[in-house]
C-alpha cells in the first residue's frame, strides 16, 4: 500500500467514523429498515431525531410518505453490510452493489490532539506521524503493519469517547475522527477544557452522507424514485436549513455547504435512477 493509497484509504472511511417510478409508501408495520453507525451528532438513537442526518432522513422521508427504522451496526460490521437500505459514506462499504446513492449532507475528518500533552502538527505524508501513538476506531484500519513500518503504532478503540479520553490521558498522541462528531463529544465530555483540544483538518477528506439504496431490488428501485422525487426541494428547503442550524448555530452554517452537497450529488448522480 502506498502513502497516497493510505491517505485516500482515510479519506473513504472517517469517520470516524457517515443515499420517478410509481408511488410507494409504507405502514409503520412494513417500513424500511436502514443500517448505519452511530457517529453522533450525525446518527445517533440517544438524540433529538436521531441527529442531524437522522432529522434530515425524517424531513425527506415524510415528503416521499416512507415509513423507516435505524439499525444501528458497529463500523466493521456496518462496512461488510450488505443489507439494501444504508445510511453513511458509500465508499466506504465492501459490498459491491448497484446502489443509487442520495447525498443528503457531508462531513470531512481531522487529527485531534491534546495541546497539554502534544503540539498540534500539520500532516502532510505519514513521515509526520513517526513515532506518534495513533488512535482510531476499530475497524477502520485494515492494514496495521503497513503503519508499524513507517514507525507509526496504530491503536483500535470501540468509540469517540474513548479515543478523546485517551489523547487526554496522554496514551495516544493523535486521533482521527470525523471532524463534527470529534468536535460534538469533546463538547460533551469536556466542555470546560475545549480550549486545550486542536483538530486540524485532513485535506480533501471530504464525504457525503447518503442514502444508499439497492436498486436491482423491485422495492428498492421503488423507494430510492420516491425519494429521489422529493430530494432537491426538500434539500433546498427552509425546514431544511433550520435543521442545520440547530446543531451548527444560527449563521454557523459553513458558506460551502451547498457547493460541496452540488458535488457529491452531481459525483453520484450516474448511479441514480432517471427521473421521469
Amino acid at each position: 500500500m502506498t502513502k497516497n493509497q493510505v491517505f485516500k484509504f482515510y479519506n473513504l472511511w472517517l469517520a470516524a467514523l457517515l443515499f420517478a417510478g410509481t408511488s410507494f409508501s409504507h405502514a409503520e408495520s412494513d417500513a424500511i429498515q436502514f443500517q448505519s453507525t452511530e457517529t453522533p451528532p450525525i446518527w445517533s438513537p440517544t438524540l433529538p431525531d436521531s441527529g442531524i442526518g437522522g432529522a434530515i432522513l425524517q424531513l425527506l422521508s415524510t415528503a416521499a410518505n416512507i415509513s423507516y427504522k435505524i439499525e444501528y451496526l458497529p463500523i466493521k460490521r456496518f462496512r461488510q453490510s450488505s443489507a439494501p437500505y444504508l445510511l453513511g459514506d458509500p465508499d466506504i462499504l465492501t459490498a459491491q452493489k448497484n446502489y443509487a446513492v442520495l447525498p443528503i449532507m457531508t462531513f470531512d475528518s481531522a487529527f485531534f490532539f491534546y495541546l497539554p500533552h502534544r503540539q498540534a502538527v500539520a500532516v502532510h505524508s505519514l513521515k509526520d506521524l513517526k513515532g506518534y501513538n495513533l488512535g482510531v476506531l476499530r475497524g477502520t484500519v485494515e492494514d496495521k503493519s503497513y503503519f508499524t513500518s513507517q514507525g507509526i503504532n496504530v491503536e483500535e478503540n470501540d468509540s469517540i469517547e474513548s479515543l478523546l479520553k485517551k489523547i487526554k490521558k496522554g496514551r495516544i498522541d493523535v486521533c482521527i475522527l470525523v471532524r463534527i462528531a470529534g468536535v460534538d463529544m469533546i463538547n460533551r465530555l469536556f466542555p470546560q477544557e475545549q480550549k486545550n483540544f486542536a483538530n486540524l483538518s485532513i485535506p480533501k477528506s471530504e464525504r457525503p452522507v447518503a442514502l444508499i439504496i439497492d436498486q436491482d431490488l423491485d422495492e428498492g428501485k421503488a423507494i430510492a424514485s420516491q425519494y429521489q422525487k422529493v430530494l432537491q426541494k426538500t434539500l433546498r428547503s427552509r425546514e431544511y436549513w433550520e435543521i442545520l442550524e440547530s446543531y451548527y448555530g444560527k449563521n454557523n452554517v459553513p458558506d460551502d455547504w451547498f457547493e460541496r452537497l452540488d458535488k457529491f450529488e452531481s459525483i453520484y448522480a450516474t448511479n441514480a435512477l432517471t427521473q421521469d
